[in-house]
């Protein structure tokens, strides 16, 4: 299912991209585009313009509550409002998303052992609660049973792919290419 939250329908209709739903107060999309969306979408949700949540909060909260979804992945929000920014980065840790775009993958790992092909040039780590016994292996630089605080800067910039093990805790893993 392909939703369009806001301004992102503007990429959407201009790939020529089949719409479902589009979501959103559509504020921040241009006026042409939105004059013509029923043309683009399937169904449209419209917000009212004052609400206590973003866009694509309410969309994301929509999808898990109308539809059996295991995950979703978010192409956008990443760039922008930095507000927004941190918006999303505290939407990766109520649901199961991640958020993509032409130089970055965001997501989130619970605990557990994990297999990461990393096909971006940095990968960085960063604890959303505190990760216990947090092990990498195979990537650039290597860490063993290490406590990984929210606080804690040391897996910035690392390379490569490898395993990634933890024992409790949620890992936020961000990829990135230089532009």
């Amino acid at each position: 299912m392909i939703v369009g939250v806001d301004s992102g329908l503007e990429y959407l209709i201009d790939a020529k991209m089949h719409v479902d739903l589009a979501i959103g107060d559509f504020d921040s999309i241009r006026k042409e585009y939105v004059a013509h969306l029923s043309e683009y979408v399937d169904e449209i949700i419209k917000l009212p313009t004052e609400k206590n949540m973003t866009d694509l909060a309410y969309a994301i909260d929509y999808l898990y509550n109308n539809f059996a979804y295991q995950s979703i992945e978010i192409y956008g929000g990443i760039g922008g409002r930095i507000d927004h920014l941190f918006a999303n980065v505290n939407l990766l840790k109520r649901f199961q998303i991640s958020f993509r775009d032409d130089q970055h993958q965001i997501f989130v790992l619970k605990k557990g052992k994990h297999n990461i092909e990393n096909y971006y040039k940095y990968i960085s780590f960063f604890a959303i609660e505190d990760v216990f016994e947090l092990n990498i292996k195979g990537f650039k630089y290597e860490l063993d049973d290490y406590l990984l605080s929210t606080s804690d800067s040391v897996c910035v910039s690392n390379e490569g792919g490898g395993v990634v093990e933890f024992s409790k805790g949620r890992l936020m893993v961000v990829c990135s290419n230089e532009k």
